[in-house]
């Protein structure tokens, strides 16, 4: 049997579609966030969210009519911030251990939670 180029490239090719990124894997946590904004003042077209991982924007979104948002992205084993345009005066999650940073543009959320419901994000304004 003769090898050709073509086969070897053709395998060559089939070995990394098969070894390629794994979803599944807790080597490559990913976040899923959504909830719902409420604010007497505030444009929600204006305000973007963002999950923030090592320093990294790994999503972003706009909020929707009447102020619900999802987004989703990749996250360090480290834990996450959601990351808000404008200042966060409280939240209620069903989540604990979540917490606001000093500045109050985020909330901080430790590592070991991937799944995160927001019943409200109140913001000052």
């Amino acid at each position: 049997m003769k090898f050709r180029p073509v086969s070897g490239l053709l395998f060559m090719y089939f070995v990394l579609i098969m070894s390629g990124c794994r979803s599944d894997s807790t080597d490559n946590p990913r976040a899923y966030v959504e909830g719902q904004m409420v604010a007497a003042t505030v444009d929600f077209n204006k305000i973007r969210l963002k999950i923030i991982s090592n320093n990294i924007v790994t999503a972003q979104t706009a909020l929707q009519a009447g102020g619900s948002f999802t987004l989703s992205g990749p996250i360090s084993n480290d834990g996450f911030s959601l990351t808000s345009t404008e200042k966060i005066k409280s939240f209620k999650a069903e989540k604990s251990g979540l917490t606001i940073s000093a500045d109050s543009m985020q909330i901080n959320v430790p590592k070991g939670i991937t799944y995160l419901k927001f019943n409200e994000i109140v913001l000052t304004k």
